[in-house]
């Protein structure tokens, strides 16, 4: 294990992220129609039974159970960033939250676009905005209040540029 286990999460990541990059790239998601269908493409490419993605939720699990992953925060929204934007991450953030309830209303500059996990087997029912486990994309300029019901999720969610508009 490296020193600094968030680049292992990078690296990780990093076969998802090229393809999110690819999708926005090919379609920008400016629209919820976009968005829709790179939410789809995302859910048939690299569903959460994928290989990568079970491992992907593996380490982020021990990560959050270790405390070194959203360890801020309140306790129905624990938080952290996994990576600001740079040449690794394709001039993405990678953020992590743990979530069960309503979090902090938010606007997406350039979209977002987030894995929504159960974070355990006793949350296999939450959702996370209404959307059951998968993908779940926001267009260009949305915002939201992120809210999970029935249980706690893992939020895995890029923000390309890394922008973001609070309040």
């Amino acid at each position: 294990m490296s020193e600094d286990p968030r680049l292992e999460l990078v690296a990780l990541f990093a076969p998802v992220l090229a393809s999110i990059v690819e999708g926005v790239g090919r379609t920008p998601i400016t629209s919820p129609a976009a968005a829709e269908g790179l939410a789809a493409t995302l859910d048939g490419r690299w569903p959460l039974s994928s290989p990568t993605i079970a491992a992907l939720q593996e380490a982020l699990r021990r990560g959050v159970e270790a405390g070194w992953l959203c360890d801020r925060g309140e306790p129905h929204a624990r938080f952290s960033r996994i990576a600001k934007p740079s040449p690794a991450t394709l001039d993405c953030s990678i953020d992590l939250v743990s979530l069960a309830a309503a979090a902090t209303e938010h606007g997406h500059p350039r979209g977002e676009i987030t894995l929504a996990m159960p974070a355990g087997a006793a949350d296999a029912d939450a959702r996370f905005d209404g959307h059951p486990p998968g993908w779940v994309v926001m267009p260009e300029g949305s915002r939201h209040v992120p809210t999970v019901t029935g249980g706690r999720m893992l939020l895995l969610y890029a923000l390309p540029g890394g922008a973001i508009a609070w309040g």
